[in-house]
């Protein structure tokens, strides 16, 4: 029997700057350690090398999946952890990891993933079984899922959730580079999978990312004209209408309306009840709002992992309390308005404004 039963795979290009950390993070905890270079110019395979990983060459053509792909092909262990070098696995023990893959009954397990520092974590499928079936597919933003719920289906297997968790550090500062890459190959994969919104979504990023705000708002329009055509929408709808609201905001116009729709279609989706709580509070309806913010506050985004997307934790904390704390003065409730101007200014210490108002509600309120 072999030795290796959790390999980790990853493609590379250049990532010098990025890859020690990433091995460092799993060279005590997998088996194996898989890379498919597709064209590094930098230090990133002698990198590789001091790691112990097996190298292999892939030329680059223009196909996230086709590379990952061939990755997984190379991999000997009876599980996968996918993973990329500018991310990190947090730590656990080589004993737990082998106690979790232990269970025959599930294909894949869900990991804690964080996408941005200082935001939330969502599940992702980033552990799975080798299994030439399970591949991924799209050019760009590739996806597992599909082929692993196949697999389930076929095997009568299910999805286990365990507490790994990997944090993502490649969307931390500029990304105009990464725009400039994924432009052409979101444009090609929007014509071969015109149905799936994320890839709208993520070209009209790329579009505004790069100073075409007509090329994303259109984009954008096109992707919630087919959400209003579907029976039913998914999360990944959400995105082309908070873009929208954004533009609409930034263009000092009233985004109401189209808010209003996306929250009757995505009642849950916390960034969308934020807004919503700040459009009411700068058009003065400091009544509607405080219940809205009340509502975020009172969620811990420490321990917000069940849903499918991530959230800026701030929306949660000071980017509500503030705002909270304003409406409640304008309402005349200034013992709770001092309680969230104090927890603003705690979370934002250099903050004057925070501190100023905190000191004068503390004055009425003779403390």
């Amino acid at each position: 029997m072999s030795d290796i039963i959790f390999s980790a795979s990853m493609i590379v290009r250049n990532e010098e700057k990025f890859l020690e950390g990433c091995l460092e993070s799993i060279k005590d905890v997998v088996d194996e350690i898989v890379i498919v270079d597709t064209g590094s110019t930098d230090a990133t395979k002698e990198i590789a090398a001091r790691y112990g990983a097996r190298v292999f060459d892939f030329p680059w053509t223009g196909d996230f999946a086709a590379a990952r792909n061939h990755a997984l092909d190379h991999c000997r262990g009876d599980w996968i952890l996918y993973i990329d070098a500018d991310e990190r696995l947090r730590p656990v023990g080589r004993e737990e990891v082998r106690r979790v893959l232990s269970d025959m009954s599930n294909a894949a397990y869900t990991v804690r993933f964080h996408p941005i520092g200082g935001y939330t974590a969502y599940k992702e499928y980033r552990i799975f079984r080798s299994d030439p079936r399970i591949r991924f597919y799209s050019a760009i933003h590739e996806t597992i899922f599909p082929s692993i719920e196949e697999y389930m289906e076929e095997e009568g297997l299910g999805v286990g959730e365990c507490n790994f968790a990997i944090d993502h550090t490649g969307y931390d500062g500029e990304l105009t580079h990464k725009h400039e890459r994924n432009l052409p190959l979101l444009r090609a994969q929007v014509e071969r999978d015109p149905g799936r919104m994320y890839l709208r979504w993520q070209l009209g990023v790329a579009q505004k990312g790069l100073g075409d705000l007509e090329g994303a708002e259109r984009t954008w329009m096109e992707a919630i004209e087919i959400s209003r055509a579907k029976e039913s929408v998914t999360h990944d709808d959400s995105h082309a209408y908070y873009e929208m609201i954004c533009l609409i905001n930034e263009r000092d116009e009233d985004p109401s309306e189209l808010l209003d729709e996306a929250l009757s279609l995505f009642p849950d989706n916390y960034l969308l009840i934020w807004t919503k709580a700040m459009t009411l509070s700068r058009s003065r309806k400091f009544r509607e709002a405080v219940p809205v913010f009340e509502k975020l506050v009172s969620v811990d985004p420490d321990t917000l992992t069940d849903g499918p997307l991530s959230y800026n934790t701030a929306i949660f904390r000071e980017l509500s309390y503030e705002p909270l704390a304003d409406c409640l003065f304008h309402l005349g409730r200034h013992g709770e308005s001092l309680k969230y101007y104090t927890l603003a200014s705690e979370r934002c210490p250099d903050n004057e404004e925070y501190l100023i108002k905190r000191r004068f509600l503390s004055a009425i309120a003779g403390k």
